[in-house]
């Protein structure tokens, strides 16, 4: 009883905070004005943040595509240094994950603003590059501002109710699916454009300038925070304060700032740690995907390395299709650790395939297989937003989720040698070790927080109806 009612205390606020809450919700929504209001948060903000991560991801992963049209060549690499490119980007990716606090620290339309211009000016920027160490540097400027970007989910639990975020938060995610395969495909369409400059450089170019458009348009199309938000009435923002005030505890006032003792938190809740270890085992077996998966198909032999590039594309455009359905259904039933567990076997199943068959057609339909570890990806970032209950330790228990699983890619991005051509065995059987690990710990978390609940409702019971009521807050399974 002592653990259930210690669990109860970590979702339960402060009365005044409780006081200030109830003065700005106002009458209770009904379910027409809520839909009307998501529907509205729905058209200003996801298409930006999708377009946004859509063309960061683009800019982190084209190195695979700027191997395939010579890059490797021109700037004199040898040995393993492609290889450790992809790993010298995970380096600051990790380090400046805890940058996703700033989301909640401060005004968010200034905090992508400079992201967004950072991460397109260095991504442009690797076209004048002339050697090795030059591309090290640019790729570690690149980590650093990507990683800051990378915390949209926190920003989008500030405005999406707990049954509706999951959903939100694979659109979101899914602009790295699609990424990859209009990337793949814009890449095949660079390499046959014949100019006095080379493929690769055109490809840096024209994936990174058009970036900076969006940096201007970031400045005055992102609110800060519902009280900010411009193209809302004042009683669509306290439907919305309704909405993210259910079953949790939200800033619906004075917003902006971190609350360090919630931040901290995060960081002695051990949930915390076991979706960190989920996210890693997927990043193992993903982060290297867009990087080798030209280079697998290109090796199976029946494909030049040119149209490896475009055949590349539909094995992910798949993926951001399932990710959107499967985000969906997967905040309809309330349910996350079942899709994780399913998708993570689904994956297995496509680098057993990789690992044990030599033929074209089995190799092939391994890559779409695998590339659905992904799905794993974008099931799991919600149930981390849903596994706190306030939005500072959200954010803590984002930049440890982050933190674990983007060290997954300085593992993931060296398991595909090229010593190891043509079947890449060892890469594949890594890869499957790991979903399995995913699989296996998402039953188990899932387990877990059943029965946490169990605690916390037989806590409820016994509380009755003397002193504070105790919270509605569950665990999302």
């Amino acid at each position: 009883m002592g653990t259930a009612k210690r669990d109860i205390e970590t979702v339960e606020d402060t009365s005044e905070r409780r006081h200030a809450v109830g003065l700005a919700l106002g009458d209770a929504p009904t379910l027409e004005e809520e839909k009307a209001v998501i529907s509205r948060l729905d058209w200003r903000l996801m298409p930006m943040i999708f377009a946004i991560y859509s063309l960061s991801v683009l800019d982190r992963s084209n190195l695979g595509n700027a191997h395939v049209a010579g890059l490797d060549k021109s700037i004199g690499l040898v040995g393993n240094q492609y290889s450790t490119l992809g790993t010298f980007f995970y380096v600051t990716y990790i380090v400046f994950q805890g940058a996703a606090a700033g989301w909640k620290h401060f005004p968010a339309h200034k905090w992508v603003t400079f992201i967004v211009i950072a991460f397109a000016t260095i991504s442009a920027s690797q076209a004048a590059t002339q050697n090795y160490a030059g591309m090290v540097v640019l790729r570690l400027l690149l980590g650093a501002t990507e990683a800051m970007y990378a915390g949209v989910p926190v920003y989008l639990s500030f405005f999406y109710p707990r049954n509706k975020v999951g959903f939100r938060q694979g659109i979101f995610l899914s602009g790295s699916a699609l990424a990859n395969a209009y990337g793949g495909a814009l890449g095949y369409a660079i390499t046959q454009i014949k100019s006095h400059i080379e493929p690769w450089r055109i490809l840096f170019l024209i994936e990174g300038l058009p970036t900076l458009i969006l940096a201007v348009i970031a400045w005055f199309y992102f609110p800060d925070d519902i009280e900010t938000a411009k193209f809302l009435t004042d009683r669509e923002k306290q439907v919305v304060m309704h909405m993210v005030s259910r079953d949790q505890t939200a800033d619906v006032v004075n917003h902006t700032g971190l609350r360090v003792r919630d931040f901290w938190a995060a960081f002695k809740d051990w949930r915390s740690y076991l979706t960190g270890i989920m996210y890693f085992g997927c990043n193992v077996s993903f982060a290297s995907l867009p990087l080798f998966v030209p280079a697998i198909i290109a090796e199976i032999g029946s494909f030049s390395r040119i149209q490896a590039n475009g055949l590349s594309a539909p094995p992910y455009l798949l993926t951001f299709i399932l990710i959107i359905i499967f985000g969906f259904v997967s905040d309809r039933v309330r349910l996350r650790g079942p899709f994780v567990c399913f998708f993570s076997i689904v994956a297995a199943i496509g680098f057993l395939l990789l690992a044990t068959t030599e033929g074209a057609a089995p190799r092939y339909i391994g890559v779409y297989l695998a590339i659905t570890i992904f799905i794993s990806v974008a099931i799991l970032i919600p149930w981390v937003s849903n596994t706190h209950n306030t939005e500072s330790k959200r954010a803590g228990g984002f930049a440890i989720f982050a933190t674990f699983g983007q060290a997954g890619p300085l593992v993931g991005t060296n398991i595909f040698p090229s010593s190891e051509a043509p079947y890449y065995r060892k890469g594949s059987w890594i890869s499957f070790s790991f979903c399995i690990l995913v699989a296996v710990t998402s039953a188990v978390f899932s387990f877990l927080l059943h029965r946490e609940n169990r605690k916390l409702d037989k806590a409820q019971v016994s509380e009755g109806e003397g002193g504070d009521r105790p919270s509605t807050f569950r665990y999302v399974i």
